[in-house]
């Protein structure tokens, strides 16, 4: 694994308008998700703040290509695509994947309102 490839990519400013992007997607489906779904209330306040712009999407890029190992393979594969060869579906599903930890770690947060 080339690390330096893949924090290339997650600083790289369309990959991370393309997490960004889809971060506001992922953020819709959870606001508007059963209240029954576990961790709920966090994970809605997080949504908030992503709709809001309160979040970095270049450390929410770090964090889908560090979280996912297809998506890590991805760009060791073609490091000179920046993840343009990364599919908006597998952003969609790491963002999803990682979104009750992001929402938890913001909870825990002092600094959590923005």
């Amino acid at each position: 694994m080339a690390a330096v490839d893949l924090i290339v990519t997650a600083r790289n400013d369309e990959f991370a308008a393309r997490v960004m992007m889809i971060s506001y997607k992922v953020a819709q489906m959870v606001s508007t998700e059963d209240p029954a779904t576990p961790s709920h209330s966090v994970r809605v306040s997080y949504a908030g703040r992503v709709i809001r712009g309160g979040d970095n999407p270049k450390q929410m890029s770090a964090h889908v290509i560090s979280s996912n190992p297809t998506i890590a393979a991805a760009i060791e594969g073609n490091p000179s695509a920046y993840g343009a060869n990364v599919p908006d579906a597998d952003i969609e599903f790491a963002l999803s994947s990682i979104w009750t930890a992001r929402a938890n770690a913001f909870a825990a947060s002092p600094t959590s309102a923005v």
